[in-house]
């Protein structure tokens, strides 16, 4: 016994240590990321562009380890991404610009840094007001043209951003200045794009390796031959001297000054702002990459918590002056595929960084911006929108639906407005768009199609008298299909379809397979239409609804269509329109004198011995067995022998088939109709079961048996053969 549980310990302790040097691998991994992430979201800053290091490493230590103790997601490792970061840009700019933060003094500077954070604490808080309210998950209901334009435009932002640390140029160097272009390094350029194919070549063939880490090797390595081998030749600046010192809750301190507060509060809206867009942004993207975490390990998140927890990591990010924290699908994503979830390896991910920052500053502080602007590069192109890319294979492919011209001019105008005007213009843009696509959606026609029975029969094939007779009433049953959602806006557009029925109208099928919602308004009038149709004598049939599924349980529990069948069914609820049109087509047969249940056809007045005289007959059955079935018993299964051709005289059979979770009938058959002869005929196998619905009788006719009435008679085989080929025919030829 002891010597099994020392074995166990013994398998615990290596686990921890494969999952801790797991967690110390993708931190390295991720090492490129965080640099390149820290420097684009302090840009505007030019040559203090590298206290967005310090930021990021504030953010992934401090706020990462309060995330790693309180997440419920599957892997808690928070990090700074694209998005935020970019969002951050954004403020730094418009503070840079105003004259009053002096950036020639540490105070300026500090004062500065101090407003940023600020936005970053109160993304925090909204975050945890998120959490605590649960609108957490409406974050999710953006709609997807317009999270895709505004993660189109954060990518191309990434991209026109390093475009000057690609040719070799200072940090937001306007390219529109000939003299700036004249001084570019095309050599800079080269390596730029270098890195990022080694890392988009080693992603390609080796997608467990860290390419960016791998890449960042590379081009630095690139960097320094080439230096040495051209000393004249500039390939852009180094990262830069970085803070000293390990990461303290002093972010907030500046703001302690009149003078700082004064400058807090005159761009109060835009902090205010940023730090509200920064809280939807990375809800959204933390929420999202919870719920792939979750599919991959089988796990699953509370989002409210992980709201929560989130919130005060930036929190505590932003006292600490860290940049914006979102949960990392890097490093998340890395740790999973090498198996290592939960809390041990992320916090070994953060110790990784920890005494990165603490003992390797002066590595850090050599490596070339161009290096991290060609994995910038890779970041960028990553972050494009792959819904985007889809919609724009579809349109090259010569797919021309409204739908889909809509959902790129929506993706096109939100990414536009967000390079040229900005992320607040952006998401005011798609409010108003998102409240508009809401509109239209909802405004959208609730008919979907409208077809008589004639043009949409059911898929029961009848004898050749009834078939005559529902031929000409089937016109008197109409099949409106719904699709959308039945709620107090779209639901008046059915009382118009009622009452544009004819006056010769029978039956009124509303299909309901495709509705979305069912509202208490919507219940209320389908009940309305029922009460005022059945005055008119026409009958009301809804498709799509069963006591079991959601539509029949809300129109019960608006108290709607309450009286029903026992079990909880109704007479006018069918599970689809084939089962309701179906239902119709009884109900005319029924006023026309004919029960369809208790129709006998005698085995003469069938479409197999259709104008046959008395001694054919006679020799046909003798050559014919006659065979019972109960309701629910099997005639034949899909694969069996395709030997024999049947003749239904009672009864009713039915051709299901389909995957065991969604069966469905193919094909239903009446008294008087033939069945499996072309099985027969070619001699494969059936294709689909065969239930008897009722008790049935049928009378069955093997191939062995054809063949010996030909060669006997071959004037009674040609009948036969014709009178076989005149029920396909008929088949082939009705509007099924």
């Amino acid at each position: 016994m002891d010597a099994a549980v020392g074995e166990r310990q013994k398998v615990g302790a290596l686990r921890q240590t494969t999952h801790g040097l797991a967690g110390v691998m993708v931190a390295l991994a991720t090492l490129a990321i965080v640099l390149s992430l820290g420097l684009l979201a302090f840009a505007p800053l030019g040559a203090l562009a590298q206290l967005g290091v310090a930021a990021a490493f504030s953010a992934v230590i401090a706020g990462g380890l309060v995330y790693a103790l309180s997440g419920s997601s599957a892997s808690p490792s928070a990090g700074p991404t694209s998005a935020t970061a970019l969002i951050l840009a954004g403020l730094v700019a418009q503070l840079v610009r105003d004259p009053q933060f002096n950036l020639d003094s540490t105070e300026g500077i500090a004062t500065l840094l101090a407003v940023v954070a600020s936005s970053v604490v109160l993304m925090g808080l909204f975050q945890m007001l998120l959490g605590l309210s649960g609108l957490g998950r409406m974050a999710r209901y953006v709609p997807q043209p317009v999270l895709a334009g505004f993660m189109n435009g954060v990518a191309l932002m990434i991209l026109f951003s390093q475009i000057p640390l690609l040719l070799g140029l200072a940090p937001r160097t306007k390219l529109t200045d000939l003299a700036n272009l004249s001084q570019a390094q095309p050599l800079a350029l080269v390596i730029g794009l270098a890195t990022a194919v080694t890392v988009w070549l080693i992603s390609w063939k080796w997608p467990r390796a860290p390419a960016t880490l791998l890449g960042l090797v590379a081009g630095t390595a690139m960097v320094v031959a080439l230096s040495a081998t051209f000393p004249a030749i500039h390939l852009g600046n180094t990262v830069g001297a970085l803070p000293e010192g390990m990461v303290l809750p002093n972010g907030l301190l500046p703001l302690a000054d009149a003078g700082a507060w004064k400058l807090l509060l005159a761009h109060g809206s835009a902090v205010l702002l940023t730090g509200a867009l920064l809280a939807v942004i990375g809800s959204l993207e933390s929420l999202l990459v919870a719920l792939a975490a979750d599919q991959m390990v089988h796990s699953r998140h509370d989002p409210s918590r992980e709201l929560l927890s989130l919130g005060a990591a930036n929190m505590v990010s932003g006292v600490c002056g860290g940049l914006p924290l979102v949960l990392s699908s890097s490093r998340s994503m890395l740790l999973l595929k090498r198996g290592a979830a939960g809390r041990g390896p992320v916090l070994a991910s953060i110790l990784a960084f920890t005494l990165i920052y603490a003992f390797g500053g002066s590595l850090l502080s050599l490596l070339p911006q161009i290096v991290l602007a060609g994995i910038m590069l890779t970041i960028a192109v990553a972050l494009s929108d792959r819904w985007t890319r889809q919609l724009l294979h579809q349109l090259l492919s010569g797919e021309r639906s409204p739908d889909l011209k809509q959902s790129l001019v929506v993706v096109s105008l939100v990414c536009v407005v967000t390079i040229v005007f900005g992320f607040f213009a952006a998401v005011g843009l798609g409010a108003l768009l998102a409240m508009l696509i809401f509109i239209r959606a909802m405004n959208r026609s609730l008919i979907r199609g409208r077809f008589s029975a004639a043009q949409r029969p059911s898929r029961r094939i009848y004898g050749a008298r009834q078939e005559a007779l529902l031929a000409r009433e089937r016109p008197r049953v109409v099949l409106v299909e719904l699709e959308g959602a039945l709620f107090f806006g779209s639901a008046e557009r059915l009382v118009d379809e009622a009452e544009s029925l004819a006056p010769d109208c029978r039956c009124l099928v509303l299909d309901l397979s495709l509705v979305s919602m069912v509202d208490e308004s919507g219940a209320m009038l389908l009940q309305q239409i029922s009460n005022q149709l059945e005055h008119r004598g026409v009958a009301l049939l809804l498709a799509g609804v069963g006591a079991n599924n959601s539509h029949g349980q809300r129109l019960r529990t608006f108290g709607c269509f309450r009286a029903g069948l026992p079990g909880g069914g109704r007479a006018d609820w069918w599970p689809d329109a084939d089962r309701a049109i179906e239902a119709a087509e009884q109900m005319l047969l029924a006023e026309a004198g004919i029960d369809a249940s208790q129709t006998v056809v005698p085995l003469a007045e069938t479409s197999l011995m259709r104008g046959l005289n008395t001694d054919q007959l006679a020799r046909v059955k003798e050559h014919m067995c006659e065979q019972h079935l109960r309701a629910g018993e099997c005639l034949f299964r899909q694969g069996d022998p395709g030997d024999k051709l049947f003749v239904l005289t009672q009864g009713s059979i039915s051709i299901i088939g389909g995957p065991a979770h969604a069966r469905r009938r193919f094909v239903s058959f009446s008294p008087g109709v033939m069945m499996g002869e072309i099985s027969m005929l070619d001699g494969a196998g059936r294709s689909a079961d065969a239930m008897a619905d009722t008790d049935a009788t049928l009378w069955s006719l093997t191939r062995e048996a054809f063949d010996a009435l030909v060669l006997a008679d071959p004037l009674l085989g040609e009948r036969l053969t014709r009178n076989i080929a005149m029920h396909l025919s008929e088949r082939l030829r009705g509007p099924r």
